[in-house]
Protein backbone atom coordinates (compact mmCIF):
# COMPACT_ATOMS: atom_id res chain seq x y z
CA UNK A 1 0.00 0.00 0.00
CA UNK A 2 1.26 3.47 -0.90
CA UNK A 3 2.36 5.67 1.98
CA UNK A 4 0.30 8.88 2.00
CA UNK A 5 2.08 11.42 4.20
CA UNK A 6 -0.98 13.67 4.58
CA UNK A 7 -2.98 10.75 6.01
CA UNK A 8 -0.15 9.91 8.38
CA UNK A 9 0.05 13.48 9.69
CA UNK A 10 -3.73 13.76 10.04
CA UNK A 11 -3.96 10.50 11.97
CA UNK A 12 -1.06 11.36 14.29
CA UNK A 13 -2.42 14.84 14.96
CA UNK A 14 -5.77 13.37 16.03
CA UNK A 15 -4.01 10.92 18.31
CA UNK A 16 -1.89 13.65 19.92
CA UNK A 17 -4.96 15.82 20.47
CA UNK A 18 -6.75 12.86 22.01
CA UNK A 19 -3.86 12.58 24.46
CA UNK A 20 -4.03 16.33 25.22
CA UNK A 21 -0.41 17.03 24.31
CA UNK A 22 -0.96 20.79 24.30
CA UNK A 23 -2.00 20.67 27.95
CA UNK A 24 0.59 18.25 29.34
CA UNK A 25 0.51 19.20 33.04
CA UNK A 26 3.93 17.66 33.72
CA UNK A 27 5.49 20.25 31.40
CA UNK A 28 3.86 23.15 33.24
CA UNK A 29 6.01 22.71 36.35
CA UNK A 30 7.87 25.98 36.93
CA UNK A 31 11.32 24.42 37.10
CA UNK A 32 10.89 22.30 33.96
CA UNK A 33 12.76 23.33 30.79
CA UNK A 34 10.61 22.00 27.96
CA UNK A 35 12.98 23.41 25.30
CA UNK A 36 16.00 21.46 26.52
CA UNK A 37 17.37 19.20 23.75
CA UNK A 38 17.54 15.58 24.89
CA UNK A 39 18.02 12.15 23.29
CA UNK A 40 16.16 8.89 23.67
CA UNK A 41 16.24 5.45 22.11
CA UNK A 42 13.70 2.71 21.54
CA UNK A 43 14.45 -0.97 22.03
CA UNK A 44 12.27 -4.04 21.60
CA UNK A 45 11.71 -6.90 24.02
CA UNK A 46 10.64 -9.30 21.27
CA UNK A 47 11.27 -10.08 17.61
CA UNK A 48 9.01 -8.85 14.81
CA UNK A 49 8.57 -6.82 11.64
CA UNK A 50 8.72 -3.02 11.78
CA UNK A 51 5.75 -0.92 10.70
CA UNK A 52 4.72 2.62 11.58
CA UNK A 53 8.01 4.51 11.38
CA UNK A 54 6.41 7.51 9.63
CA UNK A 55 3.70 7.72 12.32
CA UNK A 56 6.38 7.46 14.99
CA UNK A 57 8.36 10.33 13.50
CA UNK A 58 5.32 12.58 13.09
CA UNK A 59 4.45 12.10 16.76
CA UNK A 60 7.58 14.11 17.64
CA UNK A 61 7.88 16.41 14.61
CA UNK A 62 4.39 17.84 15.06
CA UNK A 63 5.58 19.09 18.47
CA UNK A 64 9.19 19.86 17.46
CA UNK A 65 9.68 20.33 13.72
CA UNK A 66 13.46 20.13 14.20
CA UNK A 67 13.37 16.69 15.83
CA UNK A 68 16.06 14.34 14.51
CA UNK A 69 15.20 10.65 14.05
CA UNK A 70 17.77 7.95 13.27
CA UNK A 71 16.50 4.46 12.42
CA UNK A 72 18.53 1.31 12.99
CA UNK A 73 15.82 -0.91 11.46
CA UNK A 74 14.13 -0.11 8.14
CA UNK A 75 10.37 -0.06 7.66
CA UNK A 76 9.16 -3.53 6.68
CA UNK A 77 12.34 -5.23 7.93
CA UNK A 78 12.50 -7.87 10.64
CA UNK A 79 14.25 -7.30 13.97
CA UNK A 80 15.44 -9.54 16.80
CA UNK A 81 14.60 -9.46 20.49
CA UNK A 82 16.46 -6.71 22.42
CA UNK A 83 17.31 -4.83 19.19
CA UNK A 84 17.83 -1.08 19.19
CA UNK A 85 15.19 0.27 16.81
CA UNK A 86 15.50 4.05 16.66
CA UNK A 87 17.13 7.10 18.29
CA UNK A 88 15.41 10.48 18.76
CA UNK A 89 16.97 13.87 19.46
CA UNK A 90 14.49 16.67 20.13
CA UNK A 91 13.12 19.10 22.68
CA UNK A 92 12.17 17.44 25.94
CA UNK A 93 8.61 18.65 25.34
CA UNK A 94 8.39 16.63 22.12
CA UNK A 95 9.87 13.42 23.48
CA UNK A 96 7.91 13.40 26.74
CA UNK A 97 4.55 14.46 25.31
CA UNK A 98 4.85 12.50 22.05
CA UNK A 99 6.26 9.28 23.49
CA UNK A 100 2.99 7.45 24.14
CA UNK A 101 1.41 8.33 20.79
CA UNK A 102 4.60 7.36 18.93
CA UNK A 103 4.85 4.00 20.68
CA UNK A 104 1.13 3.29 20.33
CA UNK A 105 1.38 3.50 16.55
CA UNK A 106 4.67 1.61 16.38
CA UNK A 107 3.61 -1.28 18.61
CA UNK A 108 0.18 -1.70 17.02
CA UNK A 109 1.36 -1.52 13.43
CA UNK A 110 4.45 -3.66 13.99
CA UNK A 111 2.29 -6.27 15.69
CA UNK A 112 0.07 -6.46 12.60
CA UNK A 113 2.99 -6.56 10.18
CA UNK A 114 4.62 -9.29 12.27
CA UNK A 115 1.48 -11.44 12.20
CA UNK A 116 1.02 -10.91 8.46
CA UNK A 117 4.64 -11.90 7.89
CA UNK A 118 4.16 -15.08 9.93
CA UNK A 119 1.12 -16.09 7.87
CA UNK A 120 2.72 -15.07 4.56
CA UNK A 121 5.73 -17.29 5.16
CA UNK A 122 3.42 -20.32 5.32
CA UNK A 123 2.25 -19.54 1.76
CA UNK A 124 5.76 -18.88 0.43
CA UNK A 125 6.34 -20.61 -2.94
CA UNK A 126 2.58 -21.09 -3.24
CA UNK A 127 0.40 -19.44 -5.91
CA UNK A 128 -2.12 -18.44 -3.23
CA UNK A 129 -2.20 -14.80 -2.10
CA UNK A 130 -3.02 -13.77 1.48
CA UNK A 131 -5.72 -11.08 1.83
CA UNK A 132 -6.65 -8.80 4.70
CA UNK A 133 -10.25 -7.78 5.44
CA UNK A 134 -12.37 -4.86 6.70
CA UNK A 135 -12.27 -6.22 10.27
CA UNK A 136 -10.26 -3.26 11.49
CA UNK A 137 -10.28 -0.80 14.38
CA UNK A 138 -12.45 2.27 13.69
CA UNK A 139 -10.45 5.13 12.13
CA UNK A 140 -7.28 2.99 11.90
CA UNK A 141 -8.04 1.02 8.72
CA UNK A 142 -5.36 2.77 6.68
CA UNK A 143 -2.71 2.05 9.31
CA UNK A 144 -3.77 -1.57 9.68
CA UNK A 145 -3.97 -2.33 5.97
CA UNK A 146 -0.66 -0.56 5.39
CA UNK A 147 0.87 -2.86 8.00
CA UNK A 148 -0.57 -6.08 6.55
CA UNK A 149 0.90 -5.16 3.16
CA UNK A 150 4.32 -4.62 4.76
CA UNK A 151 4.02 -8.09 6.23
CA UNK A 152 3.40 -9.67 2.84
CA UNK A 153 -0.40 -9.70 2.57
CA UNK A 154 -2.41 -8.18 -0.26
CA UNK A 155 -5.04 -5.57 0.49
CA UNK A 156 -8.62 -6.67 -0.12
CA UNK A 157 -11.14 -3.87 -0.78
CA UNK A 158 -10.54 -0.86 1.45
CA UNK A 159 -14.22 -0.14 1.99
CA UNK A 160 -17.74 -0.59 0.71
CA UNK A 161 -17.05 1.75 -2.18
CA UNK A 162 -14.38 -0.09 -4.18
CA UNK A 163 -15.99 -3.49 -4.87
CA UNK A 164 -19.35 -5.24 -4.70
CA UNK A 165 -19.27 -8.03 -2.14
CA UNK A 166 -22.52 -9.88 -1.54
CA UNK A 167 -22.41 -11.81 1.73
CA UNK A 168 -25.03 -13.94 3.47
CA UNK A 169 -27.09 -10.99 4.71
CA UNK A 170 -27.09 -9.36 1.26
CA UNK A 171 -28.35 -12.62 -0.24
CA UNK A 172 -31.16 -12.81 2.31
CA UNK A 173 -32.26 -9.29 1.37
CA UNK A 174 -32.07 -10.14 -2.34
CA UNK A 175 -34.16 -13.26 -1.80
CA UNK A 176 -31.44 -15.85 -2.33
CA UNK A 177 -28.62 -16.65 -4.75
CA UNK A 178 -31.05 -17.48 -7.56
CA UNK A 179 -32.07 -13.81 -7.77
CA UNK A 180 -28.54 -12.66 -8.63
CA UNK A 181 -28.59 -13.70 -12.28
CA UNK A 182 -30.34 -10.45 -13.18
CA UNK A 183 -28.06 -8.07 -11.29
CA UNK A 184 -28.00 -4.53 -12.66
CA UNK A 185 -24.76 -2.68 -12.05
CA UNK A 186 -24.46 1.03 -11.42
CA UNK A 187 -21.17 1.12 -13.34
CA UNK A 188 -20.04 -1.20 -16.08
CA UNK A 189 -17.07 -3.25 -14.95
CA UNK A 190 -17.88 -3.16 -11.22
CA UNK A 191 -15.99 -5.91 -9.40
CA UNK A 192 -18.31 -8.60 -7.99
CA UNK A 193 -17.64 -11.09 -5.22
CA UNK A 194 -20.25 -13.49 -3.83
CA UNK A 195 -20.02 -15.41 -0.57
CA UNK A 196 -20.84 -19.12 -0.70
CA UNK A 197 -21.80 -21.12 2.37
CA UNK A 198 -23.17 -24.23 0.65
CA UNK A 199 -22.06 -26.16 -2.42
CA UNK A 200 -25.62 -25.96 -3.75
CA UNK A 201 -25.23 -22.17 -4.13
CA UNK A 202 -22.28 -22.30 -6.53
CA UNK A 203 -23.99 -22.98 -9.88
CA UNK A 204 -26.62 -20.35 -9.13
CA UNK A 205 -23.96 -17.81 -8.14
CA UNK A 206 -21.95 -18.46 -11.31
CA UNK A 207 -24.93 -17.27 -13.38
CA UNK A 208 -24.23 -13.76 -12.04
CA UNK A 209 -20.75 -14.00 -13.59
CA UNK A 210 -18.81 -13.06 -10.45
CA UNK A 211 -15.14 -12.15 -10.44
CA UNK A 212 -14.63 -14.14 -7.22
CA UNK A 213 -16.57 -16.67 -5.19
CA UNK A 214 -15.75 -16.58 -1.48
CA UNK A 215 -16.01 -20.05 0.07
CA UNK A 216 -16.78 -19.30 3.70
CA UNK A 217 -16.07 -21.88 6.41
CA UNK A 218 -16.24 -24.88 4.08
CA UNK A 219 -14.30 -28.04 4.89
CA UNK A 220 -11.32 -29.04 2.75
CA UNK A 221 -13.41 -31.82 1.19
CA UNK A 222 -16.14 -29.29 0.32
CA UNK A 223 -13.57 -26.83 -1.06
CA UNK A 224 -12.13 -29.49 -3.38
CA UNK A 225 -15.66 -30.24 -4.65
CA UNK A 226 -16.28 -26.51 -5.09
CA UNK A 227 -13.12 -26.12 -7.16
CA UNK A 228 -14.41 -28.75 -9.59
CA UNK A 229 -17.86 -27.17 -9.79
CA UNK A 230 -16.43 -23.68 -10.41
CA UNK A 231 -14.17 -25.14 -13.12
CA UNK A 232 -12.07 -21.97 -13.65
CA UNK A 233 -15.12 -19.79 -14.32
CA UNK A 234 -13.99 -17.28 -11.68
CA UNK A 235 -11.37 -16.73 -9.01
CA UNK A 236 -11.67 -18.54 -5.68
CA UNK A 237 -11.17 -17.11 -2.20
CA UNK A 238 -11.58 -19.00 1.06
CA UNK A 239 -12.05 -17.71 4.60
CA UNK A 240 -12.57 -19.08 8.09
CA UNK A 241 -8.97 -20.12 8.86
CA UNK A 242 -7.90 -19.37 12.42
CA UNK A 243 -4.13 -19.88 12.68
CA UNK A 244 -0.92 -20.49 10.65
CA UNK A 245 -0.96 -24.24 11.29
CA UNK A 246 -4.38 -24.53 9.67
CA UNK A 247 -3.12 -22.46 6.74
CA UNK A 248 -0.67 -25.23 5.81
CA UNK A 249 -3.57 -27.55 4.99
CA UNK A 250 -4.76 -25.24 2.19
CA UNK A 251 -1.51 -24.18 0.50
CA UNK A 252 -1.66 -26.87 -2.21
CA UNK A 253 -5.29 -26.32 -3.20
CA UNK A 254 -6.08 -24.77 -6.58
CA UNK A 255 -7.42 -21.54 -5.14
CA UNK A 256 -6.33 -17.93 -5.61
CA UNK A 257 -6.82 -16.19 -2.26
CA UNK A 258 -7.11 -16.82 1.47
CA UNK A 259 -8.61 -13.94 3.47
CA UNK A 260 -7.90 -13.60 7.18
CA UNK A 261 -9.73 -11.28 9.54
CA UNK A 262 -7.27 -12.43 12.20
CA UNK A 263 -4.57 -10.21 10.67
CA UNK A 264 -6.22 -7.04 11.94
CA UNK A 265 -8.82 -8.23 14.44
CA UNK A 266 -6.78 -10.13 17.02
CA UNK A 267 -3.80 -7.85 17.51
CA UNK A 268 -0.74 -8.69 19.58
CA UNK A 269 1.27 -5.48 19.90
CA UNK A 270 5.05 -5.56 19.87
CA UNK A 271 6.66 -4.59 23.18
CA UNK A 272 8.79 -1.47 22.60
CA UNK A 273 10.44 0.64 25.30
CA UNK A 274 11.58 4.29 25.01
CA UNK A 275 14.28 5.48 27.38
CA UNK A 276 16.01 8.85 27.81
CA UNK A 277 19.76 8.58 27.23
Amino acid sequence: MKLIKSKVRESVKKALLEDGYKNDLSLKLKNFNKNKIISASVTTRQKGTLSGSSWFEESFKIIDKNAKIEWYVNEGSSFKKDSKIVRIKAKSEAILSGERTALNFLQLMSGIASKASKYSKVLKNSSIELLDTRKTLPNLRYEQKYSTSLGGAKNHRFGLFDAIMLKDNHLKVFGGVSKLKNLKYKNKGDFLEIEIEKLSQIKLALKAKPDILLLDNLSIIEIKKAINIIDNNCLIEISGIKNPDDLKKYRDLKIHYISLGDLTKNIESIDFSLNIL
